[in-house]
């Protein structure tokens, strides 16, 4: 092994990934010395900081030994948009492009064809068009008449999004001041890619999610687009409006504050049942009530509360949003289809168990328990998407008028059971199913419910069907 050579390698995807030697070193945990005698072929490099430093910098071992691999246009456009952010935002880049060119193995390896690329169904908007103040507002309308979404809540945006064929990442960026906040950037072969920092609270999660896609609609000709929170230019104003208007639509809310009998909000409670209603979290409605000028009192009177404790008492279960930082399943850090394709991988002996195990950011033992279990009969049903499996808590609400939880009136589709949630507004009731995210409408309760069941069995007909568990043959 000649050192000097590799030293270069390592000091070029240093530079490749925008990082000092000061910065690298203490993720790896060595001294900037330390680092800088690797680089310049004086010390030998040990297995493990030599792995660290691959993964770090989002390149392969193989490259750094000599391999040519080219760095791909979408690479280089976030390493370019990576000069000015935090140290643990660059390794999380890093992070991000090791999943990116994972997936795109897993693709290759179970011979699953890429994606067809989808056309965008709105053209770029122009940097003269964002400065406009009225153009998110538009935007947003736009995007809820294309998707026939009416002024109904989102309930569940990660799941509508994925059904529109983005992938969703979240990735440790960190928790520094000038930490981004998110990224958009459009693969060649896997289509519109949106990454959220794991680090930050979740309570702006949907918030964030709706920025993504507000760049996957109106800005899908730029190469990358990075975001921070507080970052003051016209896309990110078109952004944080547009996701403000997608969520909560302005004539929804309008609507909406009747049915608490109150035309601007004066109570913390107010803000909670607004909350609930519309599927974001506390402090994102608060947000949105003040640029409606929707609050009776200063914001500080809204802020020394406990949103989770006042949910509590109101009746509520437990919301996801509340809770902050929080340990984040590999279903809500990868996108669907990545681990469908991690478990096909293994029960076609494509890789090993190892290897997918590395490549889902869990334990060999952990995903020996998700593959090799006893079937049940919950399991010989056909199967789900992972993330619609999830327990159907979080969606017993209380309505913000009545005593009673809103428990709604199953419904079955492919052998599970879900819940219509009916409201009636204005002559027409609205059916919404909470688990999968699906919504229609009906001249009656019935046909609302009916027309439910069709829409979620199509959006279920439309997912990839997920990899039934194995019993049987393990990998080395």
């Amino acid at each position: 092994m000649n050192y000097d050579i590799l030293g270069q390698r390592l000091r070029v995807a240093r530079e490749r990934a925008g990082m000092t030697q000061t910065e690298a070193a203490q993720f790896i945990d060595v001294t900037p010395a330390a680092l800088n005698q690797y680089e310049s072929g004086k010390r030998r490099v040990d297995a493990l900081s030599l792995e660290s430093l691959a993964r770090l910098y989002g390149v392969s071992l193989r490259s750094l030994f000599g391999e040519e691999v080219a760095q791909t246009d979408w690479e280089e456009a976030l390493r370019l948009g990576s000069e000015t952010i935090s140290t643990s935002s660059k390794a999380g880049i890093g992070h991000l492009i090791e999943k990116v060119y994972a997936l795109e193995k897993l693709y290759r390896e179970t011979d699953t064809p890429f994606p067809e690329p989808k056309h965008p169904p709105f053209a770029p908007l122009d940097n003269s068009r964002l400065k406009d103040a009225q153009t998110a507002l538009f935007a947003a309308q736009k995007v809820r008449s294309h998707y026939n979404l009416g002024m109904v809540p989102l309930s569940n945006l990660q799941s509508f999004l994925e059904a529109q064929g983005l992938l969703v990442f979240t990735i440790p960026f960190g928790k520094e001041e000038n930490a981004i906040a998110g990224l958009f950037f459009p693969h060649p072969n896997l289509g519109h890619i949106i990454a959220l920092n794991q680090d930050k609270a979740n309570t702006w999660r949907s918030f964030r999610l709706a920025q993504g896609f507000a760049y996957s609609l109106y800005q899908h000709d730029r190469p990358a687009i990075i975001y921070r929170h507080g970052d003051n230019t016209p896309l990110q104003a078109f952004s944080d409006k547009f996701a403000s208007y997608f969520l909560i639509p302005s004539e929804a809310l309008q609507e909406r504050l009747p049915s608490l009998k109150v035309k601007t909000v004066s109570h913390p409670a107010e803000v909670v049942h607004l909350s609930r209603y519309f599927g974001v979290s506390y402090d994102m409605m608060l947000y949105r009530l003040e640029q409606e000028n929707r609050l009776a009192n200063s914001q500080d009177n809204f802020k020394n509360v406990q949103p989770a404790v006042l949910e509590r008492h109101l009746g509520y279960s437990p919301s996801p949003d509340q809770f902050g930082k929080r340990f984040l399943s590999i279903e809500e850090r990868l996108p669907r289809i990545f681990i469908e394709l991690a478990y096909r991988a293994v029960e076609e002996d494509k890789l090993s168990l190892r290897r997918v195990a590395e490549m889902l950011g869990i334990s060999d033992i952990e995903l020996e328990e998700r593959l090799y279990f006893e079937e049940t009969e919950e399991f010989q049903q056909e199967e789900l998407p992972a993330q619609l499996q999830q327990s159907n808590e979080f969606y017993q609400v209380r309505d913000a008028l009545g005593d009673s939880p809103m428990t709604g009136e199953p419904f079955t589709v492919k052998g599970h059971k879900f819940n219509a949630i009916v409201v009636q507004e204005e002559g027409i009731y609205i059916a919404e199913c909470r688990e999968v995210g699906t919504v229609s409408q009906g001249n009656t309760r019935e046909e609302a419910i009916a027309n439910l069941q069709k829409a979620t069995e199509l959006y279920l007909k439309e997912l990839p069907q997920s990899t039934k568990p194995c019993t049987s043959g393990r990998n080395s």
